[in-house]
């Protein structure tokens, strides 16, 4: 049995992280996210993986053979992101048989292998993984009957949706399927046109499933990779770690070589902190906070469900729900909000359009190298680009694009007495 993933495409809408050469190189626990998932597929007892890469991508050098992860890589180059249906097919020769096909973000592969196979019969041609959605405007949806897969709808219109089953992202199918992907008029959603087509000429059954199966559209998706994997964590200490013996580390943690936390800090599991990191003094970690490799926490800072990059200092405040990029520099006071008054889901402008995110607590997402002045906020759902400065006490009301300056402007007054 093979695996294929697909990890070319340009990652457009992973704004303000879409610098990276594919969002799946993102590190979450130290590791980029397209290792956690080839590991998942490792657990699974699949070691044959096609990965199908764009033609500029870092990940054949990071991953090499797939040697050092106990599997073989055969690597797909697609020169355009033409999308995945067109990249399965420059794989056609290397696949031998029946194979599951994945999107790369897919780090819970290992809990859904079994339960598909089983579900096939010996006539069935593919099998797709679904759950239920209540957002029925950013997916593909089935059209169903029992078990059985009539059609799939990619974003239906509003009040038109078949079902409220949506695919995860993980399929099975015999060869059978290329032949009808071949067919398929070549265009960005081929891969969703060839499963409508494949599903009214072939037996296609579904599973759904009801656990969590976190995606990876856009960047706060980070938020519910990081919590997956924080989930099945075990508790480990690293070498040269000083951990002040008036601090708490409570629960699953993973602290690696060289971390410092200091005097009345606070560490509450799930939670991961990357190698040399330092956590001040009276820091609060909670809720499955992710602080990456190189990174100061500064004292009296509370983070709460939050993913901080490699190389970035902060200082005291409060982040909540949030995504901070590498390399940032943020000073005192430094506060997200992240819910709405109102406490509906957070919305988050995109490439000019607002996406609801689900999310009714989603605080801010800063890119690389930002630096934010002391006493500065931000509203939920803000988006900080690359590269940008927010001044101090400020309020950061909407998106700041990057390799600006987003500041508010004081007027210094004397009056004589």
């Amino acid at each position: 049995m093979q695996a294929v993933l697909l990890a070319a495409g340009k990652s457009s809408r992973f704004y303000p992280y879409n610098y990276f050469s594919h969002k799946s190189l993102i590190k979450i626990l130290g590791k980029p996210i397209i290792v956690h998932t080839i590991e998942s597929i490792k657990k699974s007892g699949i070691k044959d993986i096609i990965l199908i890469i764009s033609k500029d991508s870092e990940i054949k050098k990071i991953l090499g053979s797939g040697k050092n992860l106990g599997v073989n890589i055969q690597y797909v180059v697609q020169k355009e992101p033409t999308g995945g249906g067109n990249g399965l097919l420059l794989a056609e020769k290397s696949i031998g048989g029946d194979f599951f096909l994945l999107n790369v973000s897919r780090v819970d592969f290992w809990e859904f292998k079994e339960l598909m196979l089983s579900k096939k019969s010996k006539n069935d041609k593919a099998i797709l993984l679904a759950k239920k959605e209540k957002n029925l405007e950013k997916y593909g949806f089935l059209k169903v009957e029992k078990d059985k897969v009539l059609d799939l709808i990619e974003k239906p219109q509003k009040g038109k949706e078949p079902s409220n089953l949506r695919l995860i992202g993980i399929y099975l199918f015999t060869k059978d399927f290329l032949k009808t992907l071949r067919q398929t008029l070549d265009e960005h959603y081929r891969l969703e046109k060839a499963i409508s087509s494949f599903s009214k000429i072939h037996p296609v059954k579904f599973v759904e499933t009801e656990k969590e199966a976190p995606s990876l559209k856009y960047s706060f998706d980070l938020l519910g990779i990081k919590n997956y994997l924080l989930k099945n964590i075990k508790k480990s200490i690293g070498k040269n770690v000083k951990i002040a013996k008036s601090s708490e580390v409570i629960g699953k943690v993973i602290i690696q070589d060289g971390v410092e936390i200091m005097e009345g800090a606070r560490i509450k599991g799930p939670c991961s902190i990357g190698k040399n990191s330092v956590i001040g003094n009276n820091v609060i970690l909670r809720n499955g906070v992710d602080v990456e490799e190189n990174c100061v926490i500064g004292a009296n800072m509370e983070i709460k469900n939050s993913l901080i990059m490699k190389g970035t200092k902060v200082h005291s405040g409060f982040i909540g729900d949030s995504i901070i990029g590498e390399n940032c520099r943020i000073g005192a006071d430094f506060s997200t909000a992240n819910v709405r008054l109102d406490r509906k889901p957070v919305g988050v402008v995109i490439k000019e359009r607002e996406i609801d995110s689900g999310l009714n607590h989603l605080g801010t997402l800063v890119g690389r190298n930002t630096k934010i002045g002391i006493k500065a906020s931000t509203m939920p759902g803000t988006v900080i680009g690359q590269n940008a400065i927010v001044g101090p006490s400020t309020v950061v009301l909407n998106n700041v694009v990057e390799d600006t300056k987003y500041f508010t402007k004081f007027k210094e007054i004397v009056v004589k007495k």
